[in-house]
Formats: C-alpha cells, sequence, structure tokens
C-alpha cells in the first residue's frame, strides 16, 4: 500500500524542532563547515553567492589560479562544476585573485578582482563562468575582461554588482598621481565598457590613498558603495552614492560622499554596505577608538545622516578580542535584523562569528549567546577566519572563508541556522530521515521508522518551500520516491505522522 502525499502542511500541524539559532547547522559539510580542498599550501574563499537552485559559489584564489568552488546545498562539492566541483584559472604568469562574485539569472558566474604578470603588476579584471565552471568565449576575450586605465596604472576590483538589465557594476582602486583612488565603472553584459557610464573616481581624500571595498544596488537603481580613506588631513569609513548614470547623486551626504569617524581614532575602515527595503543604508567595518580596534556599524538615512534611532546615535560597535581587526560583513534577514559575519581575529583561536542585531541596532537576545553565535566546526588551535556573509533562501546564514588545517589553509563555508521561517522548516538536528543515495539521480529510498502507518503524510518541497510531486512506488518499512522528474536542485522531503515531522534534505543534480 502506498503513502499518501499530502496536499498541504498547515502551521498549526508542525511541532517546532527547531535548533537554537545561531548554531551551526549539523546538515552541512561536517558538524556545519564545508571545504573546498586544493593542493597547495594556501587558498582563500574571499566572497559568496547563492544560484537559485540554491547552490552556493565561493570565489577566491589558490598560488597561481584564480578560484571557484561551488557547493550543494548539504556542503558537498558539486561535481557538476569544474573539476570536483572547483574551477581554476590560470589567467597571468603570476598569482590571479577573485574577491567579488554574482550569480546572472541564466547561472553564468561574474566574478571580479586582479591578474598579475611575472613582474606582480597587477591589473583589474572581471571573469565570467558558464554553469559547468568553464570560462564563457562571449564575455570579454576568451571569458576575461581586462581593465586597462592611462598610463597603465596598477589596479584591482574589490565590489561587484550585478544590475536587473545585465549591466555590471564594479568598484575597486587605481594608483594614479602617486595616491590609491577609488573608482567606479560599468560593464556592459558582454563585458565592454558602458561609456554611458564612464569611469568615476572618487577623490574621497584629495591628498591621501581611499580604498572602495564594496558595492550594493538600491532599488531605484541608485549606487551605493564603502571603502576606507587615509589621508594627512584625517581618515575614516566613506560612503558614497552615485546615479544610474554614474554622476554623484547631490543628495546624500556631501556631493554624494561622507566620511564617518565613529571610532574617534581617525582610522575607521569601511568594508561592507547594504541597502534596506525602507532606504536607510548600512555600512560595517573596523572602528578606531581608544581602546582598541573593533567591529562597527552604522546606519545612514537616505540623505547620508546617521540615523539616530539606531544604537548610540547612528553606530552601534562590539568588543570580540583585544584588538578586532578582522573582515566584518553585513547581510539583512527578511524579518529586518542585521547580520554580520566576521571573527574574533585577536582569539585564541579565532574562530567564524556571526552577530544578529534587532531592526534598532542592539543585540539580538535569542541568537546565539547573547546575540551572537560562534562557529564550534573546528577542533584544536586552527585558525578560522571569516570573509563576506549571505543569508540563504532556506533560511540559513552562511559565511564564507578560510580556515587553518592541519596541511593547509583551505577554503571554508561555514551554514549557521538563524530561525526565520522562509517557508520550509529546519531539519531537526535529531530524528531526521535516513536517506539514500544523496544526492539521487532517480530513486530515493526513505527509511521508515516502525511506528509510522497508512496515516502518514510524505511530503516533497523545493527550497521556496513549494511542494513538488513525487512519485511513492513502494512503502514496506523502507519507501522509494523517484526523482527522476525533478529539476536539479535541493529539496526536503518530510514524513509527517500526527504531530510529528521527520524531514531531511537532498539534492538532484
Amino acid at each position: 500500500m502506498k503513502y499518501p502525499l499530502a496536499i498541504a502542511v498547515s502551521t498549526s500541524m508542525v511541532t517546532c524542532l527547531c535548533a537554537q539559532p545561531g548554531t551551526l547547522d549539523p546538515l552541512f559539510g561536517i558538524n556545519g563547515r564545508a571545504l573546498a580542498v586544493v593542493s597547495g599550501n594556501f587558498s582563500s574563499g574571499e566572497a559568496i553567492a547563492e544560484q537559485a537552485d540554491g547552490k552556493i559559489v565561493v570565489c577566491g584564489a589558490t598560488p597561481g589560479f584564480a578560484l571557484l568552488a561551488r557547493f550543494n546545498t548539504d556542503g558537498t562539492l558539486d561535481n557538476g562544476f569544474g573539476t570536483n566541483g572547483i574551477a581554476l584559472t590560470d589567467v597571468d604568469e603570476s598569482n590571479d585573485f577573485v574577491g567579488s562574485v554574482a550569480v546572472q539569472p541564466d547561472g553564468k558566474i561574474l566574478a571580479g578582482g586582479v591578474r598579475f604578470n611575472a613582474l606582480a603588476f597587477g591589473q583589474a579584471m572581471v571573469m565570467r563562468h558558464l554553469p559547468n565552471g568553464n570560462l564563457d568565449d562571449t564575455f570579454g576575450t576568451g571569458g576575461i575582461r581586462t581593465i586597462t586605465f592611462s598610463g597603465n596604472s596598477p589596479s584591482y576590483i574589490q565590489g561587484l554588482a550585478l544590475q536587473p538589465d545585465g549591466r555590471i557594476a564594479v568598484c575597486g582602486e587605481r594608483y594614479a598621481d602617486g595616491y590609491w583612488e577609488s573608482f567606479v565603472l560599468r560593464l556592459n553584459a558582454d563585458g565592454t565598457t558602458d561609456n554611458g557610464f564612464g569611469i568615476v573616481q572618487l577623490d574621497i581624500a584629495t591628498s591621501g590613498d581611499d580604498n572602495a571595498t564594496d558595492i550594493t544596488l538600491q532599488s531605484d537603481g541608485k549606487l551605493v558603495l564603502c571603502g576606507s580613506v587615509v589621508s594627512g588631513a584625517g581618515g575614516g569609513m566613506f560612503v558614497a552614492r552615485l546615479n544610474p548614470d554614474g554622476s554623484f547623486d547631490g543628495s546624500f551626504g556631501t556631493g554624494g560622499k561622507l566620511v564617518l569617524d565613529i571610532g574617534g581614532g581617525g582610522s575607521d575602515r569601511g568594508r561592507s554596505v547594504r541597502v534596506q527595503p525602507d532606504g536607510k543604508v548600512l555600512v560595517c567595518g573596523v572602528l578606531d577608538t581608544d581602546n582598541g580596534y573593533r567591529i562597527g556599524v552604522a546606519r545612514l538615512l537616505a540623505s547620508g545622516t546617521l540615523d539616530n534611532s539606531f544604537g548610540s546615535n547612528g553606530a552601534a560597535q562590539f568588543n570580540l578580542g583585544v584588538d578586532d581587526w578582522a573582515l566584518p560583513s553585513l547581510a539583512l534577514q527578511p524579518d529586518g535584523k542585521i547580520l554580520i559575519g566576521t571573527d574574533n581575529n585577536a582569539g585564541n583561536p579565532p574562530r567564524v562569528k556571526v552577530i544578529r542585531l534587532l531592526p534598532d541596532g542592539t543585540l539580538d537576545p535569542s541568537f546565539g549567546t547573547n546575540g551572537i553565535g560562534t562557529s564550534n566546526a573546528t577542533s584544536g588551535n586552527n585558525n578560522e577566519t571569516a570573509v563576506r556573509t549571505i543569508f540563504l533562501q532556506d533560511g540559513g546564514i552562511a559565511v564564507a572563508g578560510f580556515v587553518d588545517t592541519p596541511n593547509n589553509i583551505q577554503v571554508a563555508v561555514w551554514k549557521f541556522r538563524s530561525g526565520v521561517n522562509v517557508g520550509v522548516e529546519e531539519v531537526p538536528e535529531s530524528g531526521s530521515l535516513r536517506i539514500s543515495p544523496n544526492p539521487v539521480e532517480e530513486l530515493l529510498t526513505v527509511h521508515l521508522p516502525n511506528n509510522f502507518d497508512a496515516r502518514t503524510l510524505i511530503v516533497v518541497r523545493d527550497m521556496t518551500g513549494h511542494e513538488v510531486p513525487v512519485a511513492i512506488l513502494k512503502a514496506q518499512g523502507q519507501t522509494v520516491l523517484d526523482a527522476t522528474g525533478l529539476s536539479s536542485g535541493a529539496y526536503i522531503v518530510s514524513i509527517i505522522h500526527g504531530a510529528t515531522i521527520y524531514s531531511s534534505r537532498f539534492i538532484k543534480p
């Protein structure tokens, strides 16, 4: 006899089996951490993006190569990408590096960074890969667009934002007239320069260095970016806003830009910027205070002035160690809470952490320990470094970076639970189903507990929470589901018996 498929599951039927928000998801990778192991003595994860099917793409570098890795939703490497889930590109004669990544709606992957020749001279570049990891020959030259400036000055890209029309906005810095200067430019979908936008030199410091580190797109098409400025007159964390045509937005700050010195020491560093749905701008980085370096975040009104309803006079800071000279990054939850992925780089040992704030900038006591979740995925004294953070469509929080393993330093992704209801219950830490094989091409065997009977309901849903029809072939202690007709991606199979729910994730390659 076949078990009936459930047509819908009401919220009242669900017994909350979710673990504490702020803890690692034990069903991702090994104990909540996944690695992309590359031969050699060092590889780093520098940025992270999520595909429509829930797979995770991380970019970075290993000696001599730009690196892309793609993970399935359970943390295993995707064998349909590159070689065993990793795509290495030898762009130039020396080391190559990509530190920003985005996934197009068609599944192609963009990565921005720098290529170095034999003399270690760097030039900004953007690469585009096909969904299988190969370079896309329709973009730039052989899949790579190298960006050169007048005087052939050295340059590199730090941030990348994909527009809905397919154009690509990038930010970074170049060396000009004795200083490092931030720039923004935009490429067409084929990698050619968008001449209607031009190359925008920000000139944050008139006699000093400035460095743009992140860029994001507002709903009205304006571009917001952040970075750092160092000059003889003092420095700090900067934020700038550009109109869609590349001109500075005069309604923001002073002439479209502003510099913040929240820590008071004159050396604040901007690292990450995001725009809330209400138009307020969040920027985070490292604050230079009288008591050492601290992780900090500020919120600006749409005009560029500090939002005094956030934190203390518009900003909040956090002490994770003696000196928190880390690489904090922002992500936004759909419920308005704010995430900061970072690490306690002065800790012993350093561990990846996620700070969650309520919308008013105070720590969320329901998350981790007093608002801070800490990785326990690494044993011993192996150092963990966090670089970029995203909120996943299945309700998880993913942090990309690298970890010092006993053999070498490797690309890593940590996945934390958020407790946010995105239409799919989180898989319980205990009592999850045994399923095999996983990933599955055709037939998935679900091993049912003995007390399940004909009243038991079986539901398969995609990662957006929508139920998908799956044929049940037999049920005699083991139920076999036919996954042949499912599209590639991640799914959750749930067994519902009365008020009890057992669930497990599986991958269809």
